[in-house]
């Protein structure tokens, strides 16, 4: 695996079916001896579930790579580790360790016979948004990203009505400040003289985005023939309270608009 012209054995051991507890790696130099054991740097409850020697660029260095899965299969990873000569180390691991859910994946996602670290994140939102994030194997060079849209469209779609088109603006919000990512769709449902202020952190509770998706209280507060007016906070806040941010929206050319972003700081 080192190219040193001396065979290793990787030796993979579980107690049960599918699971694999322990990896050790042997080196035939004059007799079998332990180089060493790997250590999994995934510090959450998961299984190491499969275990490959693999090729992951356009040289010949070998690498060791174990997949990972939660018990629940809601979650998936992976760790990458090198042999050098008598030191084994984990180059790289991704595995969702803050949310419990989600893929991390090795994949040759450019079809260039170079791997990438590619973690998908998806979500409960309006348009059904999965962000695609990935960098080269072992984390050197800059890091991408991708927007897809698994609605049954496969790409996204103008909502009809204002309250899911305020759902929709903020959803986006959240996505471009995470992810530092241009959705060209936020520009669509704004018709703003002045851009709004974007704190909407301090109304609106954005930390289900990565679960269920992000929970709100739209009321309508005030009605003409082509205007409407709603207030906005997150469904966790009091009823009673009128603190929120307040969305003022037209109708143009049959297609609802925002023209207002305020913040409604009243108790």
């Amino acid at each position: 695996m080192d190219r040193d012209g001396k065979l290793e054995y990787v030796l993979a051991f579980g107690l049960e079916k599918g699971g694999i507890d322990n990896i050790f790696v042997v080196r035939d130099d004059a007799g079998y001896h332990i180089i060493g054991k790997l250590e999994d740097p995934v510090m959450v409850a998961h299984l190491n579930t499969d275990m490959k020697i693999m090729k992951l660029d356009q040289t010949e260095q070998k690498f060791i790579v174990v997949y990972s899965t939660s018990e629940v299969d809601e979650a998936e990873g992976f760790s990458i580790f090198t042999v050098d000569h008598n030191r084994i180390s984990n180059l790289n691991y991704n595995y969702p360790e803050a949310t419990g859910q989600g893929s991390r994946k090795l994949e040759d996602i450019n079809k260039d016979g170079v791997f990438e670290d590619v973690s998908y994140y998806r979500f409960q939102d309006t348009q059904k948004h999965t962000i695609i994030t990935y960098q080269k194997f072992d984390s050197t060079g800059p890091e991408k990203t991708k927007v897809l849209y698994e609605n049954k469209n496969k790409k996204f779609v103008y909502p009809t009505d204002p309250k899911d088109i305020i759902q929709n603006y903020l959803e986006d919000h959240y996505l471009r400040n995470r992810f530092f990512i241009h959705l060209p769709e936020m520009a669509e449902f704004i018709a703003l003289s002045a851009s709004p202020k974007n704190n909407f952190e301090s109304i609106i509770d954005f930390s289900a985005m990565d679960y269920t998706g992000l929970d709100l209280n739209v009321k309508e507060i005030a009605y003409e023939a082509n205007q409407r007016v709603f207030l906005v906070k997150s469904s966790s806040e009091e009823e009673e309270s009128n603190q929120g941010l307040v969305f003022t929206l037209e109708k143009q050319s049959g297609m609802w608009k925002i023209m207002s972003i305020e913040m409604n700081d009243k108790l």
